[in-house]
């Protein structure tokens, strides 16, 4: 599963998330910046959240909950600023 989500009024940002279940790699960059990297072979958690703060003048929090499906698949929101902005679902 891949990702864009422009982030900001003032100050735009780019985060982007890339997720292979099958590998087991997870990677979130911000303009193109890698901010977290994990590996995983086994056990992938049925839910994780990650949370970061993009922005030097205009400050944004952004949080990603990703839900695993029973077999394959997950359910990304995408929270900004406390705000639900987008659901991301797929294989």
């Amino acid at each position: 599963m891949r990702f864009k989500v422009e982030v900001g009024a003032a100050e735009k940002h780019v985060v982007e998330f890339r997720f292979n279940q099958l590998v087991g790699s997870l990677t979130i960059a911000v303009d193109k910046q890698p901010i977290f990297k994990s590996n995983r072979v086994f056990n992938e958690p049925l839910n994780e959240v990650y949370q970061f703060v993009v922005g030097s003048a205009e400050k944004a929090e952004v949080r990603i909950e990703k839900r695993r499906k029973q077999l394959f698949g997950s359910r990304n929101c995408v929270y900004v600023n406390n705000r639900l902005t987008r659901v991301f679902e797929g294989v």
